[in-house]
């Protein structure tokens, strides 16, 4: 089989994963914010099943909360099925996030494992917070996160192409967003 070929069918595999990941994380969301706690986002990685979760986090006046207003777990969907703590090393290093600015209902942030792009906490036209982002110069609500990962170790992953899916920000339809990061 040529390489064409190989490279075109791993595409579509990859294409009907994210497809099903997507509905997986809207269902996901909508279960999880109906028991009381708002997911703002998750991320997938071509890994394994797992997903890292991120949730809000309100003071008493329903404004994000000083210090932590986002807070991250672990979806262990190949264990326990159950969200679980991530460790410091992740928080740290992968995952976490790095508070640039914040306001009182609105906050700028970047991953820590990636500066290029800056992210906004903020209410969306209903009302709702939600995280936002200017992703190949579409601005979206994002809901998903897909990385595809080849190689590379522990401290330093190859991701070799990312997609973003959420909704654009004004009309508020579907969009995804592939990039290479």
């Amino acid at each position: 089989m040529s390489r064409t070929i190989r490279l075109i069918e791993w595409k579509e595999k990859m294409n009907m994963l994210i497809r099903f990941s997507w509905l997986f994380t809207l269902l996901f969301i909508h279960w999880y914010s109906s028991m009381g706690q708002q997911v703002l986002f998750t991320i997938e990685r071509s890994l394994n099943e797992d997903q890292i979760v991120y949730f809000l986090h309100l003071n008493e006046n329903g404004l994000p909360k000083k210090g932590e207003p986002i807070s991250l777990k672990w979806l262990d969907n190949e264990k326990s099925g159950g969200l679980v703590p991530v460790n410091w090393i992740k928080k740290k290093f992968g995952y976490g996030l790095d508070i640039i600015q914040q306001e009182e209902d609105k906050v700028n942030f970047k991953f820590v494992s990636y500066d290029k792009k800056v992210f906004t906490l903020k209410k969306d036209a209903s009302g709702n917070y939600g995280v936002f982002g200017k992703i190949n110069d579409k601005r979206m609500k994002i809901r998903h996160i897909y990385l595809k990962m080849e190689g590379g170790t522990f401290w330093n992953p190859n991701i070799t192409e990312v997609a973003v899916m959420g909704y654009h920000e004004l009309a508020n339809t579907h969009v995804k967003v592939t990039f290479n990061p």
